[in-house]
């Protein structure tokens, strides 16, 4: 009896041996089964949960100062292109407006009074100008005067000079050398009338030719004061200018969407006063979508843009989202040699551990289904369809991909319907 008991004990004993073999040479092939699919995965389809939702967004701010008397939005409201988000207070732009247009019409008055100084400082220089000629012709004809006066002159002294002598024989009488005398005395005072005119008719050359200087000057400085400049003048168009800046302000006190999407972060009230540039809420994007993952750049080689990806966002577990690699990140900021006061800001560091960096990869999203709208900064997983390093395994079947869905499950591309 004792011997059958021990040696059923060594038979036991074997067989919890062998059997305890079997296990753990099990667990290690499933060990090492489980590291080879999940390099195949990992070598087949890069992923990253270091991934977000992305979207465009407009801040809004007021191009003009004021107060808003209209604010028919609410926070998260969506809002299509075109509708009426804001307005602000416009009677203190009405005035400018109405000042502006004042001012216009004053300045085209003002533009008519030189036009009209223009022509007329014009029409001065015409007739100032006729009448030196008339002057110049004046003198030409007192000075002629002047020449026959003097020769009556010459005769009168000639005729005295010779019956003089005759008055001693008294061949003449006293009265006849008399009479000659006064007409000599006339001839002279005739000379001295006639170059006095001469005179006169010179000096009125001169004025004229100081007026014709005066007019021009009358005539260039209303042209100075118009502004114009070939087909246009500046005055009008300053004057105008500051009309349209007064209507562009005006336009400016209602603000609309510029884009379908969602109002966020609003943080204004109706009745606040608010300036230019301060943002008071922001408008999301609803026709343009993407994921920014952050992709090891051990990983970047495998990723080429078009290639698909799969995106699931932590908001619906277990629903899978379509999407396409757009654009691979080309730079990254570097804080370590980044340059400080021109030269190299290089940090005296020591690593044992290089940890690869992550380059962003922009991903596009399809529409999404009304179910399941998409929120700026959401979290999701990202895996890249690539072709792989070694896709043994799925090519054996024993692997199978997490592309393998039907299309129904993906969402339909025009099913983008607003989300309120």
């Amino acid at each position: 009896m004792p011997v059958s008991s021990n040696s059923n004990s060594s038979g036991n004993d074997r067989w919890r041996r062998v059997l305890g073999a079997l296990i753990s040479l099990t667990a290690i092939l499933s060990a090492l089964v489980c590291i080879i699919v999940a390099w195949q995965q990992l070598q087949r389809y890069p992923r990253t949960d270091d991934a977000y939702v992305r979207a465009n967004t407009i801040g809004m701010a007021p191009r003009v100062f004021g107060q808003i008397v209209e604010l028919p939005i609410v926070d998260n409201q969506f809002v299509a292109a075109g509708t009426l988000l804001y307005r602000i207070d416009a009677r203190p732009y009405e005035v400018a407006l109405a000042r502006a247009n004042a001012a216009l019409l004053l300045v085209e008055f003002d533009v008519r009074a030189l036009n009209d100084a223009i022509a007329v400082a014009a029409a001065d220089v015409l007739t100032t100008r006729a009448q030196i000629a008339r002057s110049e012709s004046l003198v030409a004809e007192r000075e002629s005067q002047v020449t026959a006066a003097r020769a009556r002159m010459d005769y009168a002294a000639d005729y005295l000079s010779r019956i003089k002598p005759l008055l001693i024989k008294q061949f003449v009488t006293a009265d006849r050398v008399a009479l000659a005398q006064s007409e000599l005395d006339a001839a002279r005072a005739d000379v001295a009338a006639a170059q006095a005119s001469v005179a006169n008719a010179a000096a009125a050359v001169v004025a004229a030719a100081a007026e014709v200087v005066s007019a021009q000057a009358r005539e260039q400085q209303a042209r100075n004061e118009l502004g114009q400049v070939g087909d246009v003048n500046a005055r009008l168009e300053a004057a105008a200018v500051e009309v349209a800046d007064a209507q562009l302000n005006m336009q400016y006190c209602e603000v609309r969407a510029p884009l379908d999407g969602w109002v966020t972060n609003l943080n204004t009230n109706l009745g606040e006063f608010v300036k230019v540039g301060d943002t008071l809420f922001s408008i999301v994007q609803n026709s343009q979508w993407w994921v920014m993952a952050n992709f090891l750049e051990t990983e970047i080689e495998q990723i080429k843009v078009g290639q698909e990806v799969a995106v699931y966002v932590y908001a619906y577990p277990g629903h899978r989202f379509k999407g396409t690699v757009q654009g691979i990140g080309w730079a990254l900021y570097q804080a370590n040699g980044a340059t400080a006061d021109s030269l190299p800001d290089v940090k005296p560091t020591l690593n044992w551990i290089r940890l690869a960096q992550r380059f962003p990869v922009r991903i596009t999203l399809e529409p999404f289904d009304a179910k399941y709208p998409f929120r700026m900064g959401a979290t999701v997983t990202a895996i890249v369809k690539t072709d792989g390093r070694d896709p043994m395994l799925e090519q054996l079947g024993l692997l199978g991909s997490p592309f393998d869905a039907r299309a129904a499950e993906f969402p339909p591309s025009d099913a983008a319907a607003p989300v309120r």
